[in-house]
């Protein structure tokens, strides 16, 4: 019947369930678990956006708009989240595991099971997010998880500002489990994996603060 991951055992007790991961050739139910956390980050990226995190540059010109045009713009900025939300998870389910198997010569299935805990992970951080949005009007750049806040009190430079917010705990707590997990299913040494997925992850964490700095207003 091959191996079903447990996504939250998976979390909670990473050395037993990285032990049983490489000892099992076949997987189970990994294309359900995956669709299940796809559809699960566009509902998440799709609530998101009906509270209207990420569209502080626009509404701060509101009065700029008819009624009509500020409808249509709440229509497509709530679209346009749920695709992103689809493509994120598509994209930290295999862009990462492609990586990782091209130097780490892991079963790519199993990387792929990896990167479902970490697609998980920052679910979690997306979603306690909103409520702190709404109740306390923290954005990504003050969330209480990022080194953000911190970054704003001590630098000027909105890209640095941008890039320690991209910094949280729950990316750091990914960080940390790729390791234990390859550490275990991998015949390479722990140094390099360490180079390899601390590489990896300032990769994206660049690109994300990039992608952040960009006010898409002065592009409309």
């Amino acid at each position: 019947m091959g191996y079903r991951v447990p996504l939250l055992r998976g979390l909670k007790e990473p050395y037993l369930v990285s032990h049983q991961l490489r000892k099992e050739e076949r997987l189970a139910g990994l294309w359900k678990q995956m669709l299940l956390l796809i559809a699960l980050s566009a509902f998440v990226y799709g609530l998101s956006a009906f509270f209207g995190i990420g569209s502080e540059q626009v509404t701060r010109n509101i009065t700029d708009f008819s009624e009509s045009e500020y409808n249509l713009y709440k229509l497509f900025f709530g679209a346009g989240q749920v695709v992103w939300g689809i493509f994120y998870a598509i994209i930290i389910i295999f862009v990462p595991s492609l990586f990782f198997w091209t130097l780490v010569e892991v079963e790519y299935r199993k990387l792929i099971a990896i990167q479902l805990l970490v697609l998980l992970i920052l679910l979690t951080e997306k979603a306690i997010n909103i409520p702190l949005f709404i109740l306390l009007g923290l954005n990504t750049d003050s969330s209480i998880f990022s080194f953000g806040i911190i970054a704003q009190a001590a630098i000027s430079i909105k890209t640095l500002v941008y890039l320690f917010s991209a910094i949280t705990l729950f990316k750091i707590w990914t960080f940390v489990l790729q390791y234990k997990y390859l550490k275990i299913i991998s015949e390479k040494s722990p140094r390099f994996l360490f180079l390899l997925v601390l590489g990896i992850n300032l990769f994206f964490i660049i690109v994300s603060a990039l992608l952040s700095s960009i006010q898409l207003e002065k592009l409309i």
